[in-house]
């Protein structure tokens, strides 16, 4: 009876290993059927800011992706006009997590209706720029009617967390325009991956072009020229005054960076993501001259 009952068991372990290998493993996406995937389902990035999510290369498919983005707003589309209109139909992205109607209007009160909601999208009296925002309830908000007095604008944003490929920017290839520095990025406090060529643009303009971008998502990101060559704390990193080049919204993709007008790199030795909310270097890349 010993010897059945010990059979019995070993038997039982041995299909409690095939099972969890089988799932562990994910064969025949066991794993995914019983317990849902970690991983999140690939999308689209998107190819600008201003709402165009076809690929960069419209002859080729859309590249899908499954890295997310801390959420940032993309612009769908801007509108202005003088009393009641009937505006074209706005349809949102399939990743957009809220929408966002920035307006302003002079006098009276301004009130934008979408055919897809009961509520309206703007409903306040005027007086100076003022900002609405809601979760996304349709993605086509169809036609907009507004019921104004006067003159108004609207811009309609979405906050999206896909990444943002951007192609090169224009003033990047245009005569003038050389690269003058770059570097790869690496982790200090956080996880990071991806490069950064910097350009010298005409006009005594600077910008920089991040590729293969990703660092961990956090809603307070700057990117600041440090003076320090492989700052590999955050410590070091404020060993040495440093300078603003600009926000971090964008968490992940390929991106163009404008710096503010002014602004010099000749000194710069690295550039640093830095998170001023937790006061942490989050990355860095160490700026070696183009030859």
């Amino acid at each position: 009876m010993s010897r059945i009952v010990s059979g019995a068991g070993r038997g039982l372990g041995l299909l409690l290993l095939v099972a969890s290998l089988v799932v562990a493993g994910d064969l025949f996406g066991t794993r995914a059927a019983l317990f849902g995937s970690a991983t999140a389902s690939p999308r689209p990035a998107a190819a600008s800011r201003d709402g165009t999510f076809r690929p960069v290369d419209t002859s080729k498919p859309p590249t899908t992706t499954v890295l997310r983005s801390q959420p940032w707003w993309q612009t769908v589309r801007a509108f202005a006009g003088r009393g009641p209109m009937l505006l074209p139909g706005v349809r949102l992205s399939p990743s957009a997590i809220q929408v966002r109607v920035r307006w302003s209007c002079r006098r009276g009160r301004l009130r934008i209706r979408s055919a897809a909601r009961s509520a309206p999208l703007v409903d306040g009296s005027c007086g100076g720029a003022k900002t609405k925002t809601t979760l996304v309830a349709a993605r086509n908000l169809g036609r907009l009617r507004v019921a104004a007095v006067g003159p108004w604008t609207a811009r309609v944003d979405q906050q999206v967390d896909v990444p943002l490929v951007e192609p090169p920017l224009r003033a990047m290839r245009t005569k003038g325009a050389r690269v003058i520095a770059s570097g790869s990025f690496y982790r200090i406090d956080q996880f990071t991956q991806g490069r950064v060529t910097v350009y010298r643009l005409s006009g005594h303009r600077y910008a920089l072009r991040l590729s293969g971008f990703y660092v961990t998502p956090n809603s307070d990101l700057q990117l600041r020229l440090s003076g320090v060559r492989a700052p590999g704390s955050t410590r070091e990193y404020l060993s040495a005054p440093s300078t603003f080049a600009a926000p971090l919204d964008v968490t992940a993709g390929t991106m163009n960076v404008v710096l503010p007008k002014g602004t010099h790199v000749d000194r710069a030795r690295s550039l640093v993501v830095w998170c001023a909310g937790t006061r942490s270097a989050y990355a860095a890349a160490t700026l070696k001259a183009a030859r």
